[in-house]
């Protein structure tokens, strides 16, 4: 168990870096080649940067929305203040006060207490919210999502808004793909069903958490099990490991993978809500790669740098071997392409979205390579 200094130290963390940068995790940490900067363009403040194989965020402008959070395809950005699992058990019991409905509010409406507390989730910013947190949700039971952030003129984080849209947009596209029937809507106020006129004793660090702005047992023992996921569960090392000592090529050809628990509970919360009922689903939290065999020279060093194994070789191969071709798993993409970055032939495209077909196939798409012709010289081939 982590002792009080412990505690202490990931308290001071936490004030001071409301989103942990996750380096390893990052794309253009993993290859410099990498186009992504998702969660740069994302963010109102100029707190992130990403050059050099290294993703730095300045704890002095970022303010904790969450923007650059829902953005990032491999989940590199963490919230402290407002993590899934924490935002995903306030959902569940807010659901059982308000059947059918599920209120979310941004921090700024919440702070004048005119709800009842057990009845929403409270986020940062609506920026926050992403696709897996709405469809898990609606999966749960939620009939209609209401996603309530006050007067977004004078916020401070008002410049979010379009990616809040976006997020919308792509969330309604995916329910209605999947069959599923849940609304999702914006207000500036909270529904009349959940207002109350004294809000003495509702509002404390028992019943909200972490979430508030006390510090109390709930919210320690929330900051300890964060630090153990961190380390734990997702790979933070020390930053006086080297990028070479980091990232080795594995036996199986590839540097070493990540999980994207986001991405997988996506996918389960579109599988529960129904039926799908179309054959294309177009999503940016998905890609349909295609590899022109007549281009590729057989490098593999798409399969080698792909972050979640969704390019990969053959396992049985030698990696001294020549490769025969490259397997495609769509339910694996989360769409980085990263793959395409480091493919100096060209040889790849990316499509945002996959069919219906291909993302509940258990059989990945194989890619049949040919070699390229060895080169003549005056000595003969080599």
């Amino acid at each position: 168990m982590p002792n009080v200094n412990d505690i202490a130290n990931l308290a001071e963390a936490l004030e001071k870096h409301p989103v942990i940068a996750l380096d390893d995790r990052c794309v253009a940490v993993r290859n410099r080649n990498a186009s992504c900067r998702k969660c740069v363009q994302a963010c109102p403040f100029g707190a992130l940067a990403v050059e050099a194989n290294e993703i730095t965020l300045d704890a002095t402008l970022c303010v904790g929305c969450g923007v650059c959070i829902g953005v990032c395809p491999t989940e590199a950005l963490v919230s402290f203040n407002a993590p899934d699992d924490s935002l995903l058990d306030a959902a569940s019991g807010a659901l059982k006060e308000t059947p059918n409905v599920a209120i979310i509010a941004c921090a700024r409406i919440a702070s004048k207490r005119l709800a009842d507390p057990a009845k929403y989730i409270e986020v940062p910013c609506i920026a926050r919210v992403e696709e897996s947190l709405i469809l898990e949700i609606a999966a749960d039971g939620a009939k209609e999502i209401a996603l309530v952030d006050g007067t977004c003129k004078t916020c401070k984080y008002r410049d979010c808004m379009a990616g809040i849209e976006i997020t919308i947009e792509q969330v309604r596209a995916l329910i209605d793909a999947s069959g599923g029937s849940c609304e999702i809507g914006r207000a500036s106020t909270f529904p009349n069903d959940i207002l109350v006129e004294d809000t003495t004793g509702l509002y404390g660090s028992t019943r909200r958490g972490f979430l508030s702005d006390a510090v109390g047992a709930a919210r320690e023992t929330a900051l300890i099990a964060a630090k153990t996921t961190l380390e734990q569960e997702l790979g933070i090392k020390p930053e006086q490991i080297s990028i070479g000592e980091r990232f080795r090529v594995t036996d199986s050809g590839s540097l070493p993978t990540i999980a994207c628990p986001r991405h997988d509970r996506l996918l389960n919360a579109f599988d529960a809500l129904g039926e799908p009922v179309c054959n294309y689903l177009s999503s940016r939290r998905f890609a349909t790669v295609e590899i022109n065999a007549d281009r590729c020279n057989s490098c593999g060093m798409c399969a080698v740098f792909c972050p979640t194994g969704a390019l990969r070789r053959n396992p049985s191969v030698k990696l001294s071997d020549p490769i025969e071709h490259i397997e495609f798993s769509s339910s694996e993409c989360v769409n980085c392409k990263l793959c395409k970055d480091v493919c100096w032939k060209g040889a790849l495209t990316i499509e945002n979205g996959v069919s219906i077909e291909q993302l509940y196939d258990f059989e990945p798409r194989v890619f049949e390579l040919s070699h390229p012709a060895k080169k003549k010289s005056r000595f003969g081939s080599f």
